[in-house]
């Protein structure tokens, strides 16, 4: 790395030498440029009148230009008069510009740099602090949701602190990684959602692994889309990219804010199922129907009624949300800070469920000199996270509280956990949730430091060098235990798991910016960069199993009488980069962005471990020519049009390479460890590919009181990573190639419009996303792939996705069903792993018309992905009174209910849907539901249901105390508010609620709901104080 340095500082004396004026008598004349407000304005241009010399303000407005005696500046940008100021003998010259007209000329942060919106050229969505703040929500990512076009949130689990998955222009790959890349502060960081073991032990549902950054220090988010502006990332940018700028302090006064706020949560909504009386009729007719006995008599059947378990009212709570938080900054000419405290806790809706993060964060910019600025962003954060086993089918708490038996008391005459539905004969054999929920221990603890220091030197007023240092620790263990006093750890006597795991990332960035204005007209930048980063993981677990007491937990595995074998792992890798742009702007009119970087990484074979990612693009400011000047309806038009390369290098490590398994063979009372070729090499392995292409339109008319932007973008990714099929004679079944495409293509729309101003304002800003997904290719010669089976227990199903070829990623594979069969029609005969069919059964369609129902006539029968997905938010005032309600949904997409298997069973071993009431009966001959008795699990267009809704997600009431007026000298500003989150969701779906993904970030496991943490309905009261 340190060759690479001192070359890039080789490169920078020969720039110098080139771009550099004599410097003659000159002075250096440095600065901040701040609104009425006290705010700086990016991006403002410092010009010395009468010549072609001048610099750009940067993102905190600061600049620094050399001035010849007598010299003049002219300080100017749109939306603001400018100012000429008179330099003397002035070395220091802080400028306040004035406001002209509203549109104040919004500044973008984009990679490596921030750009005026006006110039840009790539596709940016940006989601400011006002947005962040008007949702309670764990992590940074969460407040994505509805708030920018292209972007698909998908909250993967409700559980406090869990995983998010987001698809920017849907997804592009099949094995690899869909998820952005995020940079917080210069910072790229890897939103690995997994947990630590996934899986029936510790549950199914993910971990966010952005839940450690606290969301009230964020300033703002940009959201690269387009491969213009996401090329500059590389081998990183293909799955869109997402930069996030945590608050900084300014020049002035030190201000101290407090955020507070306190909350209630509870389950919106919750399925409604048989009573006590009605699943015992329920049990008994499947029984009979079945050959068998009635187990419940009469006077059973009476004193159930009145007397039924809602095991869903048992498991789930009222549950509080609370968020504190404290920040100071300020500073002087010289050094800004900006300090804050938080402490954040969620309580799950689930029983001995939450998540509590405490963090600290400290930002500092400290000016040493004219020309010499040095600085540092550091985050500290603790997260515990008590999960709940959810997400599996085999005896997740919720999935145990839909089936369990509501004839079963919570506890026994005792006062002991009644253990479990084994009393009923025939009955699944699923653990009390209650007990399951209350004595099973899942503990993530995760400590966090995230930072870097930067230092910056103005080499002359035009070139900037910037180097930076930075680094993502994070040192987690989990602890699972589950006790022999519960049906999870019975038969086990007592099972236990202790892991830590330990990832560290430091990241090395440094770069050269030349900012150039000639004769006004034009506008010259180049960047010039390298970046190294690398990622070391080490891991290390234990398990146990046969404790003579329960006492003492996972505490001390050495009580176990049974060891299980130890595990332990160390991974690294590592990333070079170079990288380069230039953005050309002439006559405020026609723009020009080109970006080009070369990555090597170590997760490539050594013929393919470069890789280059350019990218172009060009801008037209039509709304700035004279004949759109003289009207005063357009004040906006800007058309843009680009293409370019990204990749996707987000696979496992060490995938070209051979790989060597252990064995374990018995010989006699001797077990011998070996080690076995596990895996062929493929040292041709390369990066996936993504050309993107994009045209772009911004309107905005009456001064951009309506401003509308629109997108269209065709999306190619090829070489993706998948497993071709191997002879046996090779010793091998696959070998990971690079084969097979996917395509996106769309259109985004977006509109923000200022409706109503004055004493009462009302703004409305709406967004909407259309993405067709489809498989372009696969294998040699494949038309098609199943999927790898899902689910798990009982309820494993095989094969239930499928990658078709003209298809979306994801698509349900299963049987079409026509009804239910009557009495005298004919049935077609079936294979035996449907079961005996007749009257009351289901009808399944013989797709391939043989005459024979089997899984041949399996078919696609939904699809994961929504035709569109939109966001609304209308943000209304009046004097000190506001109100924010923000809505957003999605339309077209399909949910696979792994639940209904059994809630629509109806043959007495689980609890069913209140809807079996109307199952079928020769008196009762039901075209849509069957009759009671046992069938095996088949996955059909039954269990397939439409998942679009429409969300009232946020309503904010607020009022800000007129502090003014008050006379109180030490309070600067005070509002109150109160808030509803997930108020309401319409839906056809009838499961707990349609936004769900129990596989979190798999590219191929979307839209499926086996047992999920259900969604809250939280109602906060909050305050917001500057001191």
């Amino acid at each position: 790395m340190m060759k690479n340095f001192y070359l890039l500082l080789n490169v920078a004396l020969i720039f110098l030498l080139i771009i550099c004026p004599s410097f003659g008598q000159e002075r250096t004349v440095k600065g901040t440029i701040t609104d009425e407000m006290g705010d700086p304005i990016p991006g403002t241009s410092v010009l010395l009148k009468g010549s072609s010399t001048g610099t750009v303000a940067d993102f905190d407005g600061g600049y620094s230009i050399d001035v010849p005696e007598g010299g003049t500046l002219v300080f100017s940008f749109i939306g603001f008069i400018s100012k000429e100021v008179e330099v003397g003998n002035q070395t220091s010259i802080n400028v306040q510009l004035m406001t002209q007209i509203s549109d104040l000329g919004e500044v973008i942060v984009v990679g490596y740099g921030v750009q005026r919106k006006s110039d840009l050229t790539g596709s940016v969505s940006s989601v400011g602090e006002r947005d962040i703040k008007q949702v309670a929500v764990a992590s940074l990512d969460q407040a994505l949701q509805g708030r920018a076009s292209g972007v698909q949130v998908t909250q993967a689990s409700a559980a406090p602190g869990g995983g998010v998955s987001i698809r920017i222009r849907g997804g592009n790959s099949i094995n690899a990684s869909n998820e952005p890349l995020y940079v917080i502060d210069g910072i790229p960081i890897f939103p690995n959602n997994a947990t630590y073991s996934p899986g029936a032990t510790g549950g199914g549902q993910s971990q966010n692994a952005l839940a450690n950054i606290n969301p009230g220090d964020i300033a703002s988010m940009e959201i690269l889309k387009d491969a213009s502006a996401t090329a500059i990332y590389g081998s990183r940018g293909a799955n869109g990219v997402v930069i996030i700028t945590t608050k900084r302090g300014q020049a002035g006064v030190t201000n101290i804010d407090v955020e507070s706020y306190y909350g209630i949560q509870e389950v919106s909504r919750t399925i409604p199922l048989l009573n006590a009386e009605e699943f015992a009729i329920v049990a008994n007719e499947a029984r009979v129907n079945r050959g068998q006995p009635e187990i419940f008599s009469a006077e059973d059947i009476a004193g159930f009624r009145g007397n039924s378990t809602d095991w869903q009212h048992e498991v789930f709570r009222q549950a509080p949300i609370q968020n504190h938080q404290i920040t100071i900054s300020g500073g002087d000419k010289k050094t800004r800070y900006a300090i804050s405290g938080n402490y954040f806790d969620q309580q799950g809706v689930i029983l001995n469920s939450g998540f509590t993060r405490g963090s600290l964060r400290i930002n500092v910019d400290k000016t040493i000199n004219p020309r010499v600025t040095v600085g540092n962003s550091l985050t500290i954060s603790r997260a515990t996270n008590n999960q709940q086993v959810t997400d599996v089918t085999r005896g997740g708490v919720v999935n145990a509280a839909l089936v369990f038996s509501p004839t079963l008391p919570v506890f026994d005459e005792n006062n002991n956990y009644t253990f479990d539905n084994s009393a009923i004969p025939g009955s699944q054999q699923v653990g009390n949730p209650v007990q399951d929920a209350m004595e099973t221990l899942n503990k993530n603890v995760t400590n966090r430091v995230l930072g870097n220091v930067y230092f910056e030197w103005d080499i002359v007023s035009d070139l900037k060098f910037r180097a930076s240092a930075g680094m993502d620790y994070q040192a987690g263990r989990r602890d699972f235990y589950a006790p022999s006093t519960n049906n999870r750890g019975r038969n086990a006597f007592g099972s236990a798991l202790v892991e830590k795991k330990d990832v560290f990332s430091p990241v090395g960035t440094l770069t050269l910016n030349y900012n150039k204005i000639i004769n006004r007209d034009h506008n010259l930048t180049l960047l010039a960069g390298y970046e190294s980063q690398s990622q070391m993981v080490d891991f290390v677990g234990a398990q146990a199993t046969n404790f003579p007491t329960d006492a003492l937990g996972s505490d001390n595995l050495g009580l176990g009488q049974i060891v299980g074998t130890p595990f332990s792992g160390r991974s690294i890798w590592r990333l070079d980069s170079w990288f380069g742009r230039v953005n050309y702007t002439m006559f405020d009119k026609f723009l020009f962005t080109g970006t080009f970087r070369a990555d090597g990484s170590s997760r490539f074979g050594s013929g393919n471990k470069w890789g280059y990612f350019p990218s172009a693009a060009i801008g037209y400011n039509i709304g700035n020519e004279p004949f759109l000047k003289v009207q005063s309806i357009i004040s906006t038009l800007k058309v843009t049009g680009s293409w370019g390369l990204t990749g996707n290098q987000e696979i496992g490590l060490y995938q070209s390479l051979s790989q060597l398994n252990t064995e374990r063979n018995a010989f006699g009372s001797v077990i011998a460890i070996g080690l076995a070729p596990g895996r062929i090499p493929n040292p041709d392995l390369r990066w996936e590919k993504t050309n993107q292409v994009n045209l772009g339109l911004e309107v905005g008319v009456w001064e951009d009181r309506v401003f509308l932007e629109a997108a269209a973008y065709y999306k190619k990714t090829q070489d993706l990573l998948l497993p071709l099929d191997l002879p046996r004679s090779s010793g091998f079944s696959t070998i990971l190639q690079n084969i097979g495409s996917v395509e996106n293509k769309g259109i985004e729309l977006a509109i923000n419009s200022n409706n109503l101003s004055g004493a009462f304002s009302w703004v409305t800003n709406a967004n909407i996303t259309f993405n067709r997904n489809k498989i372009l290719q696969l294998g040699p010669g494949e038309s098609f792939r199943l999927a790898p089976d899902t689910g798990d227990g009982h309820l494993q199903i095989s094969n239930s996705s499928i990658l078709q070829v003209g298809a979306p990623v994801g698509s349900f594979f299963g049987m079409v069903t026509d009804g239910i069969y009557q009495q005298g029609e004919d049935v077609i005969p079936g294979s035996s792993s449907f079961g005996s069919i007749g009257p009351g059964d289901i009808r399944y369609v013989d797709v391939n018309g043989d005459g024979v129902i089997n899984n041949n006539d399996r078919t696609i029968i939904g699809n994961p992905q929504p035709k569109f997905f939109y966001g609304l938010t209308n943000n209304l005032a009046y004097k000190h009174f506001d109100l924010s309600i923000f809505l957003q949904g999605t339309y077209g997409n399909d949910v696979w209910n792994v639940n209904s298997h059994e809630l629509y069973r109806n043959d007495g071993a689980t609890n069913n849907v209140r809807d079996v009431l109307n199952r079928w009966t020769p008196e009762n001959p039901s075209n849509e539901w069957p009759s009671a008795r046992t069938r095996p699990f088949v996955l059909s267009d039954r269990h397939i249901e439409d998942a679009s809704f429409l969300r009232v997600r946020n309503i904010t009431l607020g009022y800000q105390l007129p502090v003014a007026n008050t006379g109180v000298t030490w309070l600067r500003s005070c509002r109150i508010y109160a808030q509803a989150q997930n108020l309401f969701t319409f839906t056809n779906y009838s499961g707990f609620d349609p936004e769900v993904n129990s596989f979190g970030q798999n590219p191929i496991g979307i839209g499926i709901d086996r047992g999920t943490f259900p969604m809250a309905r939280t109602f906060i009261l909050g305050v917001n104080f500057g001191l």
